[in-house]
């Protein structure tokens, strides 16, 4: 109900930390990567590798339409990535893993990562030193999924989510009255041609085989309908998950998007921001959260998943700082219940009573089988 932006997580974060305490935990790292929480629940055995759990705690930018009792209570703020669903199933995982620590054959930490949503939170706790003291040998996580049935586990091989960078171009003609068009360029006629090209590119000269897309949601120029526009700026993304892929995009924008923009008697430029790496899944990683899930949850509610997503998320950092890590889907889908929505949705919203039971099982039990390989 008090969901807070990327890297404002103030309240959140002091709400996890009671509930922490209030299991009996001490060992707690405050304003890591600005605003996340580590916690280490120590074996009793005091040996053994170290694990690590991970969930993000940021809310969107949204005003939320759900009318749950639930709702946010902060005007244009709601948690419409579930990631206040997240935080909850990694505190249950918390009060069961501190419960049997006695048994625990090693450490398991627990990190409540705060700016998913644009700001590279886990990039920022890393740096900080979360993978560290002691060194983490294996980090898991789960995501909700709106397209899997309640409650389930969804399991992607290979890669999950995608590379994701920003994109912008901006396209320089020369104003002119819109009655003589031949005095001036039109950005804006040159512009289209530019989309027209850019996705005769993707769909012509990169690998059918890889997933790939760049999308532009933004376009702005002009100020009279009678004048030529003497810029256009387009803001948009460019997704992939193969190296080839991207790179091939990246060279057709900066060099032969620029020529034929030129042929038109424009200038381009091209501004591109890295994003958040491609998440392959580790296969060792993976196979403990599809034992533990099957164990806690039952064979058939464990699902194989073909498809990534071109979704982006930076838990992928975590992998990239060479750490094996792996991502599973919790599914919110449950037509009969009327929750149907998907993230990032005003409207979304899931059954609390069978999904967080189904993630805090899933997590806990994926600790004890990673901590025990």
């Amino acid at each position: 109900m008090y969901p807070e932006p990327s890297m404002e997580e103030h309240e959140t974060a002091a709400y996890v930390v009671e509930r922490l305490r209030e299991m009996g935990l001490d060992e707690i790292r405050t304003g890591v990567g600005e605003t996340g929480v580590v916690c280490l629940i120590r074996s009793a055995k005091k040996r053994g590798k170290t694990v690590a759990l991970r969930a993000d705690m940021d809310a969107l930018e949204m005003t939320e339409e759900t009318g749950a009792e639930y709702a946010s209570r902060k005007p244009g703020l709601m948690h419409a990535c579930g990631h206040d669903g997240h935080t909850a199933c990694l505190l249950g995982a918390a009060a069961i893993l501190h419960g049997m620590r006695e048994r625990l054959p090693g450490n398991v930490k627990l990190i409540f990562q705060p700016g998913e949503e644009g700001s590279a939170g886990a990039l920022k706790m890393i740096e900080d030193g979360c993978l560290e003291r002691p060194k983490v040998s294996a980090i898991a996580a789960l995501h909700v999924f709106g397209d899997l049935q309640s409650g389930a586990i969804g399991l992607n091989r290979g890669y999950i989510t995608a590379q994701t960078d920003e994109v912008r171009l901006t396209i320089k003609g020369v104003s002119a009255h819109a009655a003589r068009p031949h005095t001036g360029v039109d950005s804006i006629s040159v512009a289209a041609q530019a989309l027209i090209a850019i996705q005769q590119f993707i769909a012509r000269h990169t690998d059918p085989i890889d997933r790939r897309l760049v999308t532009f949601g933004i376009i702005e120029g002009g100020s009279r309908s009678n004048i030529l526009a003497p810029e256009v700026n387009l803001s948009g993304t460019i997704r992939t998950f193969e190296p080839k892929s991207r790179a091939a995009i990246i060279n057709f924008l900066k060099k032969d998007l620029r020529k034929l923009v030129g042929a038109m008697g424009a200038k381009l430029r091209v501004s591109i921001e890295e994003g958040y790496p491609p998440l392959r899944n580790d296969d060792g990683v993976l196979d403990a959260i599809q034992v533990a899930a099957r164990e806690t949850l039952g064979e058939g509610r464990v699902h194989e998943l073909a498809v990534p997503s071109l979704g982006g998320e930076d838990f992928a950092f975590f992998a990239k700082a060479g750490v094996p890590a792996a991502m599973a889907r919790l599914g919110v889908l449950d037509e009969a219940k009327g929750f149907v929505s998907t993230v990032h949705r005003s409207d979304f919203d899931f059954d609390d009573e069978v999904v967080l039971p189904a993630g805090a099982a899933t997590l806990a039990q994926t600790a004890v089988r990673m901590v025990g390989s």
